[in-house]
């Protein structure tokens, strides 16, 4: 059995490593940050970069994270955006009971127009509603090209949050 001198030097040596590797960490994500922020990028911020992430990522989120960056091919787009149609088909049966895949396929660009506008409406008027409650009194941005850094930040995790509130 140890003794708590020898317990509380083991947790003085965990914790130390423990700060070691999060110091680590830190000082990574700073680096892909500053990578990131650079108004151009040469081949030595995309070396920075790819350093950077390798020291933070494990094989399997680099993995991950190769395939999320390869270009979608012509067929992974079409496989995307006939999903999206069936998606979008699906909504319209729903709120057109009676009405058959047919009548969508029929339907003109100009009526499918007019369904989609109030559902962008109400989605954006939800989007700004989440933006100005979290936190309270922030003004919605016109565009978000517009943005600071610690803004567009606040804005993507308030998207997080709506996506992970949804059942």
């Amino acid at each position: 059995m140890a003794s708590p001198e020898q317990k509380a030097e083991h947790n003085r040596l965990a914790q130390a490593r423990w700060r070691e590797r999060h110091a680590m960490k830190r000082f990574a994500a700073q680096q892909i940050s500053n990578a990131i922020l650079r108004r151009q990028w040469t081949d030595e911020t995309i070396a920075e970069l790819a350093s950077a992430l390798t020291s933070v990522l494990n094989s399997g989120g680099i993995v991950a994270l190769r395939r999320a960056l390869k270009p979608k091919t012509p067929k992974e787009r079409a496989a995307i955006q006939k999903e999206t149609f069936r998606q979008e088909q699906a909504l319209w049966l729903r709120e057109h009971p009676g009405q058959t895949a047919k009548d969508f396929r029929r339907l003109s660009i100009e009526d499918l127009t007019a369904w989609r506008k109030p559902k962008a409406e109400a989605a954006l008027a939800a989007e700004r509603r989440g933006w100005e409650r979290d936190p309270p009194g922030q003004e919605w941005p016109e565009h978000l090209c517009g943005l600071s850094d610690a803004e567009y930040v606040a804005y993507a995790s308030v998207l997080r949050r709506k996506a992970t509130a949804r059942p």
